[in-house]
C-alpha cells in the first residue's frame, strides 16, 4: 500500500497541474515529471521516518494550495465556485428584523 506521504504529494502535484492548466491555459509537463519523482522521493523518506516525510508533504500540500496562476490559487478557484450568487446588503445598511 502507498505511504501517506506519497499520496499526499501526489494529489498536491495534480492540484498544481490543473490550477496551473485551469488559470494559464497552458500544459506544463514539466509538473506531472516532477511531482512523480518528489512523490518517490518521498517515498523513500517514509521508509526511514514516517512521521517526517507526512509532515513535509502537508507542507509541499500547502504550498501547492496557495501558489498563485494569473493571480488565482486553487483555494482561491474553490471558494470562488462556492460562494453563493446572492448579493449582499450594502455596507452601511441596517436590516429590520423584528423580535417576536
Amino acid at each position: 500500500m502507498a505511504e501517506t506521504a506519497t499520496m499526499i504529494t501526489l494529489t498536491a502535484g495534480g492540484i498544481t497541474f490543473i490550477n496551473q492548466w485551469y488559470w494559464t491555459h497552458n500544459l506544463d509537463w514539466k509538473v506531472p515529471v516532477a511531482t512523480i519523482i518528489l512523490a518517490a522521493g518521498m517515498d523513500a523518506l517514509a521508509h526511514l521516518d514516517e512521521r517526517a516525510a507526512t509532515i513535509l508533504s502537508v507542507l509541499v500540500l500547502m504550498g501547492a494550495a496557495t501558489t498563485k496562476f494569473n493571480g488565482h490559487s486553487a483555494i482561491d478557484t474553490i471558494t470562488g465556485l462556492t460562494k453563493s450568487k446572492t448579493t449582499a446588503p450594502p455596507k452601511g445598511s441596517v436590516s429590520k428584523v423584528s423580535n417576536q
